[in-house]
């Protein structure tokens, strides 16, 4: 029986039977491509092709909230849903193809700009108003609560101990508030509309095939200031400022009819200037969701107080 089969005895019963009253064809394989705290993937050969079973077990929304809707609005640009459980965080999804390094990171600078466009259409195009994301279960950093989110991130890190922030760290991130406070109200009034914020547009996490990108995980996904999204894309050309200009100027052309150009690259530039504390509020998020002495809070938590210091100790 495909029940049998050894990536499947490794989950739930009840997720097993799900995956069998869905799959439209046998099933002959399965691999379990990840599990961790964050979540568990199996990859299944069927009859008809191959279909990615998810499961998604601490941060909200589940992957499943997501995919789901946004298949209805974006053909072609997020994997194919066969079926989601959102109760359960569970999705089933067909395969979009080859992902990794070999596919995108050393693409040409042409395919990166496609990629941002796509990306930006994305998020113009989600099918639901921000109000309603967050309803489906999307971390709400919008406007102020950014900023109160940044704060809250300080406060619990600087109360950290063994390994902690020592004072001349923490005056430093105190004294650099009101910038950050800055930043936060001149995004919020750039005109540009809160959107969907993937948090990992990592090449591992895009694919692209014959001209087409398909945009994977989203879980994780919060509700924000969109160039949020852009941070992770521009780490695959970070040291390449004629790749990186480009891939800007095509991602913020898709927003050219809310604010003129010099204004979207200086929310840019704010945003970059944040990005640093906006991955260590990523982490914070999700030490707060795990077991605290868990390996994974545990080398979060060092990731954190790393970009914390930088922050700190960068020049002004």
């Amino acid at each position: 029986m495909w029940q049998d089969l050894p990536s499947l005895t490794a989950l739930s019963g009840d997720a097993v039977g799900w995956i069998h009253a869905h799959l439209s064809a046998p099933c002959s394989a399965a691999v379990t491509v990840r599990e961790a705290a964050r979540s568990t993937v199996v990859r299944l050969t069927c009859d008809d092709g191959v279909v990615y079973f998810k499961a998604d077990h601490i941060l909200p929304p589940p992957e499943a909230a997501v995919v789901g809707r946004l298949a209805k609005h974006n053909l072609g640009l997020v994997p194919r849903v066969v079926a989601v459980e959102e109760t359960n965080g569970w999705s089933l999804t067909r395969d979009a193809g080859s992902t990794g390094p070999t596919s995108l990171e050393h693409a040409s600078t042409d395919v990166w700009r496609a990629v941002a466009r796509a990306f930006g259409t994305l998020q113009r195009n989600t099918g639901l108003g921000p109000d309603d994301w967050v309803t489906v279960g999307c971390r709400d950093l919008r406007g102020p609560k950014l900023f109160e989110a940044f704060c809250a991130l300080l406060e619990h890190a600087s109360a950290l101990s063994d390994p902690g922030l020592d004072a001349s760290d923490r005056e430093a991130l105190q004294r650099l508030l009101p910038r950050i406070e800055e930043a936060c109200s001149d995004l919020m009034s750039d005109g540009v509309p809160a959107t969907l914020v993937h948090q990992d547009l990592v090449p591992e996490n895009l694919i692209w095939n014959a001209g087409q990108v398909v945009f994977l995980d989203w879980s994780d996904t919060v509700v924000g200031h969109p160039f949020f999204g852009l941070d992770r894309l521009l780490d695959s050309c970070w040291n390449d400022s004629e790749r990186k200009a480009a891939v800007i100027g095509d991602y913020i052309a898709r927003f050219q009819d809310f604010a003129p150009a010099e204004r979207l690259q200086q929310s840019v530039d704010r945003v970059l200037w944040l990005r640093v504390l906006y991955e260590d509020l990523r982490w914070h998020h999700e030490i707060l969701a795990l077991p605290p002495a868990s390996e994974q809070a545990q080398r979060l938590r060092l990731d954190q107080l790393h970009g914390l210091r930088m922050v700190a100790q960068r020049p002004s």
